[in-house]
């Protein structure tokens, strides 16, 4: 979908970019004209994050994140400009409607519109006679009919044209049904045949942050294989980044500060219905650092409850391997038995809940499961401890493995200094002394492409003086591939007549190089005092710059001659006289000026 300049205009004047990351960065506190806080995409002690009201527009000078009001919600909900678009809209009141020019829907809103409609057959299926085995089914699971409902259950029943006859009565496009996996096809004698590819299912539609289904997973009932059938992916699911039951438990989740991850569909389910509503699923069997980033972005801490058996168990040690270096502290709760959707049926939620408060840091869950599965005997204990090493010595600091050394040796009943001694030799040479960090020191950009680059930046964060540089510069003579993007942008714009505003160069370039100069060169700029002043500079020392440029090259030219005389020589040296000349009036001015 198209969405309109000025409907985006709109939006953006009517959005306080202050009110809207706050938030998700609840830190956020004035200091002078702007604010600042903890970033929310990368870990920090710190304070780093500005937002500059004045200009609209966000930076991070830890991760150089940066760019206006729907920059900073694509990049947190993880949507397109056209999303962050209608968000924003819905934020401050003004729908987001096609534009008038008669476009047609984004194959995305199909993909949207078509699992709707899916979803409200299965959920209305699930209702009727024909869907008792589903009804039956998770009734005797223990999933109460109020979270049957809320979670929007559904029915695929034993039929290879239930939903397929729907769609096709309602003129669907089954093509796009197959692509989102709601039919399967299959080529008979040189015709398309389309058929339900779920069938004999309980049905859980599985939603984005904004509730709209994206896809389904199916579970069996009865036998059969798979136990569990899921939609492929597409453009609008990507099962990496997707969180089972966020849309419903986002809220609580930042109220609390806590996101509780739990393995499957009924695990989420039957945690909801029980009153705990910080409760997610990813769609298999561990995190990826998709979600963790995902709620990194609302929660401080995130505890992990997988089941109890030992495919749980490797769940959890898979996930925790994924958390990165985030503004989140992550823990593991280990169920004494079962999982947890029968685990907070049968038991209550209490017993749930301490289970959640008592979770353990990695390392004290890591180092549990090696005493868990260690062998008896002092002939194993040395193979124990090396595990053991194994586990402490990624951490950070030298006085938290000196405390779990300590620990070690205790478990294991050994005299403390010799495990010191100990894991001082595991530790050897593998770990190299710390040295400086060589990023950041990129290569010095020449002369014209960084006066080009501060050029553009001033143009951005001074629009009025867009109308100087359509008469001094041209796009073609900016080397830099970024800088000229956007000073042809800038050109566009004035020359369309349309107002320029710091934040709204951003909409036009949401990722790529431009996107990252405009990071680097305007958003995490400081203010310029007078910046007619800073123009004029540029301008004499490019003009400077170019002058000196075309001597040396008359120059060579005289001196490749070897004294012989010629037209070349003669109007190189008429050139050089009227370069110097220029020269000297520029050198003048400059002189004039201090």
């Amino acid at each position: 979908m198209q969405i309109p300049r000025e409907i985006i205009n709109r939006i953006r004047d009517r959005a306080d970019i202050e009110s809207v990351v706050r938030r998700y960065v609840p830190s956020l506190a004035k200091k002078g004209k702007d604010f600042i806080g903890l970033c929310p995409f990368h870990k920090e002690k710190t304070p780093s994050f500005t937002v500059s009201v004045e200009k609209r527009i966000f930076y991070c000078f830890g991760c150089h994140a940066g760019g206006n009001v729907f920059s900073f919600i694509s990049r947190i909900e993880g949507l397109s400009f056209p999303q962050s678009v209608r968000f924003v809209g819905d934020l401050v009141g003004i729908p987001v409607t096609d534009s008038a020019n008669g476009a047609s829907a984004s194959p995305e809103d199909a993909y949207l519109k078509l699992n709707s409609v899916a979803l409200g057959v299965f959920y209305n299926t699930l209702r009727e006679p024909i869907g008792k085995p589903g009804l039956e089914y998770v009734l005797g699971r223990g999933v109460s009919r109020e979270a049957i409902d809320e979670f929007k259950l559904g029915f695929a029943p034993e039929s290879w044209n239930h939903l397929t006859g729907f769609l096709k009565g309602n003129r669907a496009n089954l093509e796009q049904c197959a692509e989102i996996g709601l039919v399967s096809k299959a080529d008979k004698e040189g015709r398309i045949h389309y058929y339900d590819k779920f069938r004999n299912r309980l049905i859980f539609p599985i939603c984005n942050a904004s509730g709209e289904p994206i896809a389904f997973g199916g579970r069996i009932i009865g036998p059969g294989e798979p136990k569990y059938l899921n939609s492929p992916e597409s453009a609008v699911f990507q099962k990496r980044g997707v969180l089972y039951g966020f849309n419903r438990a986002r809220d609580a989740i930042r109220e609390l500060k806590r996101a509780i991850v739990v393995e499957g569909y009924l695990d989420v389910i039957g945690c909801h219905q029980q009153g705990v509503r910080n409760v997610v699923a990813p769609l298999g069997t561990a995190l990826t650092q998709q979600h963790v980033d995902l709620l990194a972005r609302y929660c401080n801490e995130i505890i992990l409850v997988f089941d109890a058996d030992p495919a749980g168990i490797n769940a959890s040690l898979r996930s925790i391997d994924v958390i990165s270096a985030k503004n989140v502290e992550v823990r593991v709760a280990a169920l004494p038995e079962s999982d947890p959707f029968e685990f907070v049926r049968t038991r209550g939620i209490r017993e749930f809940m301490a289970a959640v408060d008592s979770a353990l840091s990695p390392v004290d869950y890591r180092m549990r499961r090696v005493m868990a599965e260690a062998l008896p005997g002092a002939a194993n204990r040395t193979r124990t401890m090396v595990q053991l090493f194994e586990v402490i010595r990624e951490l950070p600091y030298e006085s938290e493995r000196s405390a779990y050394v300590k620990r070690i040796s205790a478990l294991l009943s050994l005299d403390e200094n010799a495990v010191r001694v100990d894991f001082k030799k595991f530790l050897g040479r593998s770990e190299a002394p710390f040295a400086p960090s060589a990023g950041g020191r990129a290569e010095r950009a020449d002369f014209e492409t960084k006066s080009y680059r501060d050029l553009v930046a001033l143009l951005c964060a001074h629009p009025r003086l867009v109308a100087k540089a359509v008469f001094d510069f041209s796009a073609e003579e900016i080397v830099d591939p970024a800088a000229r993007s956007v000073f042809a942008r800038l050109l566009d714009l004035y020359s369309a007549d349309e107002e320029i505003y710091v934040d709204k160069i951003f909409d036009f370039f949401s990722e790529g190089d431009e996107k990252r100069f405009l990071e680097e060169n305007v958003a995490a700029r400081s203010p310029v005092e007078n910046p007619d002043d800073a123009y004029t500079e540029i301008y004499i020392n490019l003009k400077l710059h170019q002058i000196d440029r075309k001597i040396n090259r008359c120059a060579d030219t005289i001196r490749r001659s070897g004294g012989a005389d010629s037209a070349d020589v003669r109007a190189c040296l008429t050139e050089i006289e009227v370069l110097r000349r220029e020269k000297e009036k520029l050198s003048l001015y400059v002189y004039n000026r201090r």
